[in-house]
């Protein structure tokens, strides 16, 4: 492959992955990240406030975090809409990315149990895999995500000094990271739909 050939194969590759990340916009995640941004966050603080009355045990967590991702995920097939297109191999590493993260933080919970360690050691760890996961959503979705990495690096380190209050540093920054996201993932929804490039070509 000559030099005009790889710039005309990079110029495709960068329409295709721009289309990628137009159709995923137009799939509502905007509309789901933000309603996860209350029930996700909510949920941290709701654990930090079963620490702060004694429960140590893990079942009312348990419970809690399985009723949280089930009806997250009846509300993504609630909310999302299927279209054709480029957008499936996104979609499905959004899938990827979320469900690596729900099943990293499962299996933290059950170590820490397993090893006798109090629940309030979880908050930091979960705070750098959210950074993590925004860093993979960053190399996929583009260098504004990668703030969120930056934010919660630094909420990390704030639940490590604070840590009577970590789950609700973790729960705000979770709510406000993840609703600003679902903010601009559907105000971009908005701007192509206005724009009338809805129903355009595409490359499949």
């Amino acid at each position: 492959m000559d030099r005009e050939q790889a710039i005309k194969a990079l110029d495709v590759l960068r329409t295709v992955v721009g289309q990628a990340r137009d159709d995923t916009a137009l799939q509502n995640w905007g509309v789901i990240w933000m309603l996860h941004a209350f029930t996700v966050a909510g949920g941290f603080i709701a654990t930090n406030v079963l620490l702060w009355s004694g429960h140590e045990e893990p079942w009312p967590y348990a419970t809690m975090w399985a009723t949280i991702v089930v009806f997250n995920i009846a509300t993504v097939f609630a909310l999302k809409k299927r279209r054709a297109g480029a957008r499936s191999f996104v979609e499905g590493q959004l899938w990827s990315i979320w469900l690596t993260f729900v099943a990293a933080v499962s299996l933290l919970a059950i170590l820490n149990h397993l090893m006798g360690l109090r629940t309030f050691y979880l908050g930091p760890v979960i705070g750098v895999l959210a950074a993590v996961s925004f860093a993979t959503m960053g190399a996929l979705m583009g260098r504004r995500w990668y703030i969120a990495t930056a934010v919660f690096a630094v909420a990390s380190v704030a639940m490590a000094l604070a840590p009577d209050h970590q789950f609700i540093v973790l729960g705000v920054t979770w709510g406000a990271a993840q609703f600003t996201g679902g903010a601009m993932l559907h105000r971009d929804r908005a701007r192509r739909l206005g724009g009338g490039r809805d129903d355009g070509p595409r490359l499949v």
